[in-house]
């Protein structure tokens, strides 16, 4: 059973979660995930019953490996705690021994299900010929041949644990890594502790391979104790003061930048130079002129990887924090906030989910995106924020969310 815990940040999820696992210790076995390794230590510190272990690739009996030390893990029925990143490299050995154990799965934040390959086509099929790939329908499995070389090494060890997927689009061919489905059918149960899922990947793959989940939500007792509920609409009491709490400039001369509808894409920093120099004057006046008097620990920006360059300056530059950031609680000290970017889906992961006839809501995800960061801050702990927005649409995204808990506590994009 795969039941989604979609509830907004601050609600509880992540304790909820501890709690049951706690509540379970005798009788379940687990595996936590997260998006970041230092995560995992809140899981240790609150379940120390459980005795989590971490595997490691430091460890010379397991030959240095760490799915080899995984499927020792496994077959010996501990708990594990471990990132992302890793449980996707698991491979069918891996989940054999999932099946054979029992386990329970609980992904903290939702995983992304899909990345974008770049290969050559003559590649594929000269490694098809000689049996090293199989393919059918698109996909590329591996084959009956086993490659030791080296030039494809690493094109193999992630062909363990995930298919190829191609998509022809117009005069070219689009390449995708793929979890697979197993990857969640192999457990007896799986929580999904998220936050708008119907914006992200992992939703769309579920309704992709007809996986079907079921929504819980998290409810707090008299004593200030978190656990699992089967009504998912609980909003915590600080979510309806956030109007009070989240201050967004409203300053029609350092808006206006944001004004056009692709303002602050990934490709309008392509294609605005002159734009992007502005807008580095923008940043810059918000956080050294109307903000100046603010300690450059509290500040915090967030960019695609691409514009850093081009709009990091004096008094903001080690203040960058990745556009997407998501699951960490180190930024929690940050007041004073821009969020330089115009954020929309990968066209080519888009074009994807239409081929399966899966239809994208591409403001849920922005809103979905941006919010994650935002919670990054020290809105979490219930602080005043302090936020330039540049981008209209990404402006109005949180505008209209905000105002959404006026009418009911239910967020809409």
């Amino acid at each position: 059973m795969i039941k989604v815990c979609d509830s907004i940040m601050g609600s509880g999820k992540s304790s909820a979660a501890i709690n049951y696992m706690n509540a379970h210790k005798h009788d379940k076995k687990f595996i936590y995930i997260t998006p970041y390794l230092a995560e995992t230590d809140r899981i240790f510190s609150k379940c120390k019953d459980l005795h989590f272990v971490r595997p490691s690739n430091k460890l010379k009996e397991f030959n240095f490996s760490k799915s080899q030390h995984t499927n020792e893990l496994i077959k010996e029925g501990r708990n594990i705690s471990t990132t992302h990143q890793a449980f996707k490299r698991y491979t069918s050995e891996t989940l054999d021994n999932i099946k054979k154990q029992g386990y329970t799965l609980i992904i903290d934040e939702s995983v992304s299900v899909y990345e974008e390959y770049v290969t050559n086509p003559t590649d594929l099929n000269l490694l098809i010929k000689f049996g090293y790939v199989k393919e059918k329908n698109g996909v590329y499995t591996r084959g009956n041949e086993d490659y030791d070389g080296a030039c494809f090494k690493n094109f193999f060890s992630i062909l363990k644990s995930r298919d190829l997927i191609s998509m022809d689009n117009n005069s070219y061919t689009l390449y995708f890594w793929s979890l697979p489905p197993d990857l969640l059918t192999s457990f007896d149960d799986v929580y999904i502790l998220t936050y708008m899922f119907n914006a992200q990947s992992l939703k769309y793959f579920m309704d992709i391979y007809n996986i079907k989940y079921t929504y819980i939500g998290v409810e707090r007792t008299p004593d200030g104790k978190y656990y699992f509920s089967k009504h998912p609409n609980y909003v915590p009491e600080y979510v309806h003061h956030i109007k009070d709490t989240i201050h967004i400039l409203d300053n029609a001369r350092l808006n206006s930048i944001g004004d056009d509808y692709y303002a602050l894409s990934k490709a309008w920093y392509t294609n605005k130079i002159e734009g992007t120099d502005q807008l580095k004057k923008n940043i810059s006046n918000f956080f050294n002129n109307i903000w100046r008097g603010v300690d450059v620990d509290k500040r915090m920006w967030g960019a695609f990887n691409c514009a850093f360059n081009k709009l990091k300056g004096k008094g903001y530059t080690k203040s960058f924090v990745p556009f997407n950031e998501r699951a960490t609680n180190s930024y929690k000290n940050k007041t004073h906030l821009v969020y330089a970017t115009n954020v929309f889906m990968n066209v080519s992961e888009k074009l994807l989910y239409q081929r399966y006839g899966v239809q994208v809501d591409e403001d849920l995800y922005a809103l979905s995106t941006m919010l994650q960061w935002i919670w990054r801050s020290a809105i979490r702990d219930g602080q005043d924020i302090y936020l330039y927005i540049p981008s209209k649409r990404m402006r109005t995204l949180l505008i209209n969310w905000i105002h959404s808990f006026d009418e009911g506590g239910v967020s809409v994009a």
